[in-house]
């Protein structure tokens, strides 16, 4: 008799199964954004300076032609020996070899030598003229290159090396007969004008605004930058440092590093800040010692709205059945809310042997190893157990719980992959004139969650490679260059009035 009402019992509730509908948690405040921020981060900013304009000044200073060949000087304390010469030269080379910028230029000369003997008419000789090729000098002016801690563009130059440009005899012109070294003269006389010319070069580097170049970007740095509707970019800059100077050809390259928290935010449109900050003095890369953290990690804070964690859950969970015995209950719906404290809620639309919702409750974290955000500690809610007591206790054994607690995960590649792509995609590119901005990211990783009453937060750490390139120098106008006159060319020296001359050339050794 026992048993025939037991069976009959359970007949009745497969063909009419329980109902029971439990009351949503109650919602509080927020907590506050505990989660930990990224670490700092350094950004390279290498500066190209083309330096070709600042020669441009000294290619102004410096006459292309220099002497006279007319005009005779005394050779030292001698009164019976002059000399004269006349000289040209190439256009101004240069050349960046890591902190050292090389100007070179080759001269070309003629020469001459008169000597009037006690007896006997006046003798001269010549190198460089008549068709003989005209010896030739190399002049090298070495300059050092520096950023100032104010930003701005130093150098130093000095005259380096002036010598012949071989040791054939072509490019001497030793007047051996009368003693007299024309190559040291002109060497002599070279040196003097191009010491007293050098400094136009320093100078015209030094009127370069550089400071004003670097301010620019330091103040575009701190703006949000748009990817797309409700992402931006914050690269946040705090402090700079000079890493090292380099360069190639005619360009001279500074290595400025940034120190920077760059952030992916989601949302309305960061606020800026009420005051720009002011671009600091720059540093030297070995005086922050090990407060130095190389590469760059940019903080990703990705949200999952709780309609789009919804969608992803109904995925994994809607049509599931669990057996308890001879029940059999299903997930028909369900719906994920936040509740605050750091919480969320999970109503269960439940079919089978109970119909229904009740709700499970817990505490959003973040299965690193699974890259998933999941909600350990979940568990009915209070006001889903009080009802359960009430003629629902068998659901207590049925391991629904546990059934969730395993399925109901969110992977948080759901949220970062879109924004990783944003953010390469939206990186890209160029700030202001001369200012181009790059990221590459090889990977971004979850590292915090927090639950909201408007969404998850998931934060995430993006190792990244960021770079700005500077190709647009600060620059001084060009300066109109004389044009090149010719040497001129004097084979023969005019003839005292009183004496006959008697001209000897000798082979410049």
């Amino acid at each position: 008799m026992t048993t025939a009402i037991g069976g009959g019992y359970l007949w009745y509730l497969l063909k009419n199964p329980l109902s029971l509908d439990a009351s949503p948690p109650a919602v509080i405040a927020d907590l506050p954004d505990t989660m930990p921020p990224a670490a700092p981060s350094t950004i390279d900013a290498p500066v190209a300076y083309d330096v070709s304009a600042a020669v441009d000044s000294l290619e102004k200073a410096v006459p292309r032609t220099f002497g006279d060949i007319e005009r005779r000087i005394q050779a030292g304390n001698n009164t019976r020996a002059h000399f004269a010469f006349i000289v040209s030269r190439e256009p101004f080379r240069v050349r960046v070899n890591g902190t050292t910028i090389s100007i070179s230029t080759d001269v070309e000369y003629e020469g001459r030598v008169w000597y009037r003997p006690i007896i006997g008419p006046q003798l001269s000789a010549a190198c460089g003229t008549a068709g003989v090729p005209r010896p030739r000098v190399r002049a090298t002016l070495v300059s050092s290159a520096r950023l100032t801690p104010d930003w701005q563009l130093r150098t130093r130059t000095r005259v380096a090396k002036l010598e012949p440009v071989s040791n054939e005899a072509r490019d001497r012109c030793r007047i051996t007969i009368f003693r007299i070294d024309v190559t040291n003269r002109v060497v002599d006389a070279t040196r003097r004008l191009l010491e007293q010319n050098i400094a136009k070069f320093d100078s015209t580097i030094a009127r370069w605004n550089a400071r004003s170049r670097f301010e620019q970007m330091w103040h575009t740095l701190q703006r949000p930058i748009r990817f797309t509707d409700s992402v931006y970019l914050m690269i946040n800059p705090y402090s700079a440092q000079l890493g090292s100077i380099g360069g190639t050809r005619d360009t001279l390259v500074g290595h400025v590093r940034l120190m920077a928290s760059p952030r992916v935010v989601t949302g309305e449109r960061p606020r800026e800040a009420a005051r720009v900050r002011d671009i600091p003095p720059l540093g030297k890369a070995d005086s922050a010692g090990s407060h130095v953290h190389t590469g760059t990690h940019v903080q990703m804070d990705a949200r999952f709205t709780y309609p789009v964690a919804t969608a992803l859950l109904r995925r994994a969970l809607v049509g599931r059945s669990i057996r308890q015995g001879e029940r059999l209950v299903r997930v028909a719906d369900v719906e994920l809310t936040g509740i605050g404290g750091g919480r969320v809620a999970l109503g269960v639309q439940l079919a089978g042997a109970v119909k229904g919702r009740v709700y499970f409750t817990g505490t959003p974290s973040l299965d690193r190893a699974n890259r998933q955000v999941h909600v350990p500690d979940l568990d009915y809610d209070v006001g889903s157990v009080k009802l359960l007591v009430r003629g629902f206790e068998w659901m207590k054994n049925v391991d629904i719980r546990d059934f969730l607690r395993e399925r109901a995960r969110l992977p948080d590649s759901a949220a970062l992959g879109k924004l990783v792509t944003l953010a390469e995609r939206g990186t890209n590119r160029t700030l202001t004139p001369g200012v181009d901005l790059s990221l590459r990211i090889a990977r971004a990783e979850g590292t915090s969650v927090l639950a909201t009453t408007k969404d998850i937060r998931v934060r995430a750490v993006a190792d990244a490679e960021m770079k700005l390139i500077i190709s647009r120098a600060p620059s001084v106008p060009r300066p109109r260059l004389p044009a090149a006159k010719p040497a001129a060319r004097k084979d023969s020296a005019a003839k005292p009035p009183a004496r006959k001359d008697s001209t000897r050339k000798d082979t410049a050794r």
